[in-house]
């Protein structure tokens, strides 16, 4: 089993940007010492509690502080950029960091109407269909001739190696388009989306191989906080429960400090709305043990072959001792 890391930077109003930045770039350090296969940063625009808006720079800089760990973009949101654009920016990385770049394809605006208005000048979306823009950006990828207008040009630079596209998605008709195009498929359920067992057959039924990957990939993303006694991991999982709740009403939180939260009480509905994301798996939380055997339990009912975890607590070395957990879990270290 593979572990991965999906990063959309959140940043406590307490924090400024400069120090979360360094902290993310600690962070993504130890992660890559956990012997954590990749790291993937996240696109959200006009989100004051993300501070991940630009994935490819984040991946930009960590390529310079790290030498072994896979650093993606999940997602290149690519409703907002040319094709042309899009492959041009993952082939510099890749000259950067040669066998480590990972792009995460994304349909998802990530941010609201006035960002997309923003982000695309006013123009419309050139394609009708972004699968189609999906085929020419792995045209330009593979260097190959894409259709149409997008044909008289190449993506520069040239590169050796070839990226591992992933598509992200939470419906059965994703799942089939990445089969089709031998794509790596990576599901969020940490975003809460009720998981209909279909998605993970289909995409392995229809599965071709491709230059990308020989063979089908699932990877699915969890919100998980391990610590030592289920009380500390209560304790650290409570900011994170909290702005769920915060973020269904609209609203942000004031701090995400599980010191100033500790004895915020959530009334009925919070509670049931919480229980049900545990329930329900899309996040998980306790001791290792705990831990262990809900994974265990996802992993063969989903036939997963990678894990992808989003964990933004507020203290980083509570942070690093949680995916600590799980790097022994599995054996990393």
């Amino acid at each position: 089993m593979e572990l991965g890391v999906h990063d959309l930077v959140s940043k406590d109003p307490n924090k400024s940007t400069e120090e979360v930045y360094k902290e993310t770039a600690d962070f993504v350090q130890a992660i890559e010492q956990l012997n954590y296969k990749r790291y993937w940063f996240a696109e959200h625009h006009n989100a004051p509690n993300y501070a991940s808006v630009s994935p490819e720079l984040h991946v930009a800089h960590m390529a310079a502080l790290t030498s072994r760990i896979r650093l993606g973009t999940g997602g290149t949101m690519i409703m907002h950029y040319s094709p042309l654009k899009i492959a041009e920016n993952m082939k510099t990385l890749s000259g950067m960091a040669p066998g480590r770049i990972d792009i995460g394809i994304g349909r998802a605006p990530g941010s609201g109407p006035n960002e997309v208005m923003a982000l695309a000048q006013g123009k419309p979306e050139g394609f009708d269909d972004l699968y189609d823009k999906i085929d020419v950006i792995l045209d330009y990828l593979q260097d190959y001739k894409a259709p149409g207008i997008y044909g008289k040009t190449q993506a520069m630079p040239a590169v050796a190696h070839l990226h591992e596209p992933w598509l992200l998605g939470s419906s059965g008709q994703s799942a089939i388009q990445a089969a089709e195009r031998g794509l790596g498929y990576s599901f969020a359920k940490f975003f809460g989306v009720e998981t209909d067992l279909r998605v993970f057959t289909q995409y392995r039924q229809h599965f071709g191989p491709s230059r990308f990957f020989q063979n089908p990939k699932v990877m699915v993303g969890y919100q998980i906080v391990i610590a030592d006694s289920q009380e500390e991991a209560d304790y650290l999982a409570k900011p994170i429960e909290l702005g769920h709740l915060a973020q269904a009403q609209g609203k942000l939180l004031d701090t995400t400090n599980p010191e100033d939260l500790k004895d915020v009480q959530m009334d009925a509905a919070g509670t049931n709305f919480i229980q049900e994301m545990y329930d329900n798996h899309y996040m998980i939380k306790g001791t290792p043990e705990t831990v262990e055997t809900v994974l265990a339990q996802e992993i063969e009912t989903l036939g997963i072959d990678e894990l992808i975890v989003y964990a933004p607590l507020y203290d980083t070395q509570a942070r690093i001792a949680s995916y600590r957990h799980l790097a022994k879990m599995f054996n990393k270290i």
